[in-house]
């Protein structure tokens, strides 16, 4: 995966999010930069951060890295974990920068809406121009209950964004 500009993110977070108070999870298993960026930013802005990755030295990097940071987390979660809820915490924005196989992805998307809350943004990040990945992932949060999906193109170098919102009682029950 190539890099994210971490301002770029700072950014498109300021102009998605209005409330004062946000909890922020985002799953990764690359790119410390990002994600201590992302923690820095989430300090300043009195956010909590929790970074999620199947990947146990990616944790422990991240982990050495946020340092003291009062509202920083990481955490190895391993994607076939039949829940992502910890200590039954919701979050405002949940971003994705990791890879999910197509046929994961349905299954992720149910975790993930589980511990989103109403009103909450995904942020998905897919390779720039991949309009047959667009349209796939669009499907699928369709499917798992999300509504008011957008693509944002234009804002990074090599990724396009996939924003959607989990809304209370939308769709049928699952």
């Amino acid at each position: 995966m190539k890099k994210i500009e971490a301002q770029k993110l700072k950014k498109l977070m300021d102009d998605i999010y209005y409330r004062p108070f946000a909890n922020v999870v985002h799953f990764s298993d690359e790119d410390i930069g990002l994600s201590t960026e992302l923690a820095h930013y989430c300090t300043q802005k009195e956010y909590s951060y929790q970074l999620n990755t199947p990947d146990e030295a990616f944790a422990a990097e991240a982990k050495a890295a946020f340092g003291e940071l009062p509202s920083a987390k990481a955490f190895k979660m391993p994607l076939s974990r039949p829940k992502f809820r910890i200590a039954g915490k919701e979050y405002e924005y949940f971003i994705l920068t990791l890879e999910i196989d197509a046929s994961e992805r349905t299954l992720f998307l149910r975790k993930a809406h589980d511990i989103i809350r109403s009103h909450g943004k995904i942020v998905i990040f897919i390779p720039k121009g991949d309009r047959t990945l667009q349209d796939q992932w669009i499907a699928d949060l369709e499917e798992t209950l999300f509504v008011a999906t957008s693509v944002l193109e234009g804002i990074f170098d090599h990724y396009d964004i996939i924003l959607s919102t989990k809304m209370h009682g939308w769709g049928e029950s699952r």
